[in-house]
């Protein structure tokens, strides 16, 4: 009888345990759908007010709306733009926090600046969102009318121009760097945390040129500025007179693009959420406008796509900076 009562608990409690596991896989299961639960983190390495800070909350506002919870976009300024990547990279793999990153900040600078990422292995690529319209500027009343006429002045009086740029390491100085040792010139960078106060140097004649990153746009519009050359694979439509700096004999990378990252190995329903959900905002008609209005081009890439051209400008900034010889000890 005792033997009985006994292997009757013993049935009663694995039935027990049984339903417990079960509610526990549903409550998991259910705990997946529930993403996002919480607030989402979109870390950016620009100045305030500049084109990439603007564009960063728009994303956090359009993604807000879709979720229905907190996105919100946070700066984390400079060290061209990596502060804000290693955040990223040494941040819980959940998907509750991103970047809106600068290509710059995963090819370029990594190789130029010591950080404690590597960017080919650290972050999952959801997607490609912008492309941003550099270009080489001095206002509307400078004396050079042609790229030709800044190099020959340079050439006459080394050391005389200065030029700004969003910061040390990005692929706008060292752009310019490659052109000053193919010409056997002399000018002297200087860098600002983000391309809204580089602008500002050049409109305060603190500097005599400008390497723009994208917040120079409305001053062209403007009129205050004169753009020398543009630093695009193309011509910029808006800017058909503006020769490109590879039409001018200067083969750097001239991809400005910016992507949505993540640390590595979120998990593959939240990274196939997140990238719908950003696939459907840098697709919609309030994102393409209000990027268009910032003189930004529209340019959405998958996340494959995405890191196919990281790799591929990583591999050709690598190489050019062995011969600048630029490359962080």
């Amino acid at each position: 009888m005792m033997e009985r009562m006994f292997s009757m608990q013993r049935c009663l409690m694995l039935a027990f345990v049984g339903v417990l596991c079960l509610g526990l896989s549903l409550n998991g299961a259910v705990a997946q759908e529930k993403f996002p639960s919480k607030t989402i983190k979109i870390f950016q390495g620009s100045a305030a007010g500049g084109t990439t800070d603007l564009a960063s909350r728009m994303f956090a506002s359009l993604l807000t709306e879709s979720f229905g919870v907190p996105v919100i976009s946070v700066a984390k300024i400079g060290g061209a733009n990596t502060i804000a990547a290693d955040e990223v990279a040494h941040a819980k793999p959940d998907g509750y926090t991103l970047g809106y990153s600068p290509l710059q900040a995963l090819t370029v600078a990594p190789m130029t600046l010591k950080v404690k990422y590597n960017p080919l292995t650290d972050f999952d690529f959801l997607c490609n969102a912008v492309a941003l319209i550099f270009g080489v500027c001095v206002l509307e009343d400078a004396p050079w009318k042609s790229m030709k006429d800044l190099i020959e002045f340079a050439r006459a009086n080394p050391g005389v121009i200065n030029y700004s740029t969003a910061g040390a390491g990005t692929n706008q100085h060292l752009a310019f760097e490659y052109i000053a040792r193919k010409e056997k010139i002399k000018w002297n960078h200087v860098p600002y945390p983000g391309g809204a106060p580089a602008v500002t140097a050049l409109l305060g004649g603190h500097v005599k040129v400008h390497v723009g990153s994208g917040s120079h746009q409305p001053y062209l519009k403007a009129g205050k500025f004169r753009m020398l050359a543009a630093y695009m694979d193309e011509r910029i439509p808006e800017y058909p007179d503006v020769p490109t700096l590879k039409e001018l004999g200067y083969n750097v990378p001239t991809t400005n693009n910016i992507c949505v990252i993540a640390p590595k190995g979120i998990p593959e329903p939240i990274r196939k959420t997140l990238e719908e959900a950003f696939s459907s905002a840098a697709k919609s008609k309030a994102f393409i406008s209000f990027v268009q209005n910032m003189l930004q081009m529209p340019l959405f890439k998958d996340g494959a796509a995405t890191k196919g051209t990281i790799e591929a400008e990583y591999k050709l900034w690598s190489e050019i900076l062995d011969e600048l010889g630029m490359k962080a000890k």
